[in-house]
């Protein structure tokens, strides 16, 4: 059966082991991926960066695959495939480096990209309410919310994304039969509904570590920049803001207390070059200089002696927008006590 290029990367993105860079270097090799596909076991195994065991595991399994069977797969699941031979193939993606080959996409992509939220799987209340916060302002000026299905952070970006009715990208780091975490299959439907769940991984990939590094590129590729809210040091957070930075696009990174090891990540970006950022209208530059007016009537109020919940009511704003309002001037007079 004759199969078209984007038939034959569909079938060699269903081999574990084989990304775009094998595939890259199998094209060059062989002149094509059809005869890379034919190619006997012994050839294969001479391609740089193949290699004798990639070799043998793909020929093992190069039989049993169908890129036919595959798009009735992604069909099934309310997806379809779009490799980056298509058309439609984003082409804020076609940025990185390697460029995901094959793209199981639920939903609609967005035309142009949007900004990444991403931060630590165990925030703080004060993480959850920044990452609320922050995540209203982007949805309000109309743009796509980009993170990774995670717990934590990327969880409450996406929430919050929806629950305003904006629009929100979720990449995966698991394929989608086996969506990860499975207590968020329901905020993907959601998603899919309001934007587009993204995956790399084909129907046969199972959800390895390894998957999420990858995940982390494509976050960054989908962004014009990339804002950690709370991220330790170990954080796969820092991993999108290297990418992001690699890409040239803009890092933001929210301080806390220098104790804190939820904030350690934070801030080391900083001291690496991301900008810090304490107000979502830093994310706009000038254009969202008006949004700071309300700033100096939670600071007057505080100095009267109001709590958080009280400035909320008198002022008729969100409580999580006044606790990063007041976490904002905590940092702003410790700067002056310094």
């Amino acid at each position: 059966m004759f199969w078209s290029p984007r038939q034959y990367l569909i079938a060699f993105n269903m081999v574990q082991g084989i990304g775009g860079r094998r595939l890259l270097a199998l094209e060059q090799h062989f002149g094509s991926l059809a005869e890379a596909w034919h190619a006997p076991m012994g050839d294969l195994a001479r391609v740089k960066g193949v290699g004798p065991k990639t070799a043998e595991q793909f020929c093992a399994v190069r039989g049993q695959l169908c890129p036919f069977q595959e798009e009735e797969w992604a069909a099934s699941r309310g997806a379809r495939i779009i490799t980056i031979c298509d058309e439609e193939y984003p082409q804020y993606l076609r940025r990185l480096a390697v460029p995901p080959p094959v793209l199981y996409v639920w939903g609609e992509l967005p035309q142009v990209p949007g900004i990444a939220v991403v931060g630590t799987r165990r925030p703080s209340r004060t993480g959850i309410a920044q990452a609320q916060f922050f995540t209203e302002e982007i949805v309000r000026r109309g743009r796509v919310v980009v993170s990774g299905l995670a717990r934590g952070i990327d969880f409450y970006a996406h929430q919050r994304t929806l629950d305003l009715g904006g629009k929100t990208v979720a990449v995966l780091g698991s394929s989608l039969q086996e969506i990860y975490p499975a207590e968020h299959r329901g905020l993907a439907k959601r998603i899919a509904e309001q934007g587009a769940v993204v995956s790399e991984f084909s129907s046969r990939c199972p959800t390895v570590p390894g998957n999420f590094p990858r995940r982390n590129r494509i976050i960054a590729g989908c962004a014009t920049g990339v804002l950690v809210v709370q991220a330790g040091a170990g954080s796969g957070a820092l991993r999108t803001a290297d990418w992001a930075l690699e890409l040239g696009i803009d890092v933001w990174s929210i301080p806390g207390e220098i104790s804190d090891p939820l904030r350690e990540g934070n801030h080391q970006l900083i001291k690496e070059g991301a900008q810090l950022v304490t107000h979502p209208a830093e994310l706009f530059g000038a254009e969202g200089g008006q949004a700071q007016s309300a700033a100096s009537s939670i600071e007057q109020l505080h100095a009267s002696g109001r709590n958080a919940n009280e400035i909320a009511a008198q002022l008729r704003k969100p409580v999580q927008e006044v606790l990063v309002e007041l976490s904002r001037l905590q940092v702003k007079q410790g700067k002056q006590l310094g």
